[in-house]
């Protein structure tokens, strides 16, 4: 019994490690992205909404607030 709880928590804390990596990568890409490059909102709720709506957020951030056009 013991085996799978610690399956369970390496799982749990590699889950965790993803998230904090994207969430983090999401946000060092918002710093270096312009301000008139963003689109729909600000900078500060870009943040808010990378960090408190994962994973759905930084999603929303790569698709909408730089959107399709980003390589053009």
């Amino acid at each position: 019994m013991g085996g799978s709880l610690t399956v369970g928590l390496v799982t749990v804390a590699a889950i965790m490690a993803v998230v904090v990596w994207f969430d983090r990568r999401c946000l060092a890409g918002l710093a270096q992205t312009s301000d008139r490059n963003l689109r729909h909102f600000d900078r500060n709720t870009w943040a808010l909404i990378i960090v408190l709506s994962f994973p759905i957020g930084p999603m929303l951030y790569l698709r909408y607030a730089k959107g399709p056009g980003r390589y053009s």
